[in-house]
Order: structure tokens, then C-alpha cells, then sequence
């Protein structure tokens, strides 16, 4: 991947934190599992409103947008995301001389 499409696609807060989730959970998820953190992460609570909204932003953005990089494989039907192909983004998403993950909110 391009040096610029792996920023691109990184530019995006909520989709580091997807991406992360997926880093840590064997590389699995449902889109109602990330909504869920998504909005928690959000407003400290995972509000209904909030959820919707997470929810929105990933089925019709972040993760069709991750997918058509071959970073994701997303079943729209049955709500389930598979990390695929992280190698190129994951260097910026973890701190390699801690082995920590950098933290995606100031």
C-alpha cells in the first residue's frame, strides 16, 4: 500500500480505534461490538444515540472504506469484520520500542 493511502486511511480516529479493537481481539468483531466502543469511546458511556450514530459512520464509511483496501473483509449481512491485511498500518498504530498502543484520543 502507498505511503499516502495508509495516512489516508490512518487520518480517521474512529477507524485507528477499529482497527485497534481488531488488533487486539484475534482479528474479529461484529459491526455491534465496534459501534459499541466507538460510542463509549466517544461520550464515556454507550448512550443509544451514540451507538446509531457509531453504527452509521461505520457501515457506511470506515468499514467499506478498510475494505476496499484489502485491510478488512466486512459481511454486510451477517455484521461480522475480519482483520485481513494490517501490515502496512500497523506500525503506526503501535508504539514498537514500548510495545504499547499509542493512544488514539488527545
Amino acid at each position: 500500500m502507498e505511503t499516502h493511502e495508509v495516512f489516508a486511511l490512518l487520518a480517521d480516529t474512529d477507524r485507528q480505534h477499529v482497527l485497534t479493537e481488531l488488533l487486539e481481539n484475534d482479528g474479529r468483531a461484529t459491526v455491534g461490538i465496534l459501534a459499541d466502543q466507538l460510542a463509549a469511546r466517544r461520550r464515556n458511556r454507550a448512550a443509544e444515540f451514540d451507538r446509531e450514530r457509531a453504527e452509521l459512520r461505520l457501515v457506511h464509511d470506515h468499514l467499506p472504506r478498510l475494505a476496499d483496501h484489502g485491510v478488512i473483509e466486512y459481511d454486510r449481512e451477517r455484521g461480522v469484520v475480519v482483520l485481513e491485511d494490517a501490515a502496512d498500518l500497523e506500525p503506526y498504530l503501535t508504539d514498537p520500542t514500548r510495545r504499547q498502543t499509542i493512544p488514539l484520543d488527545p
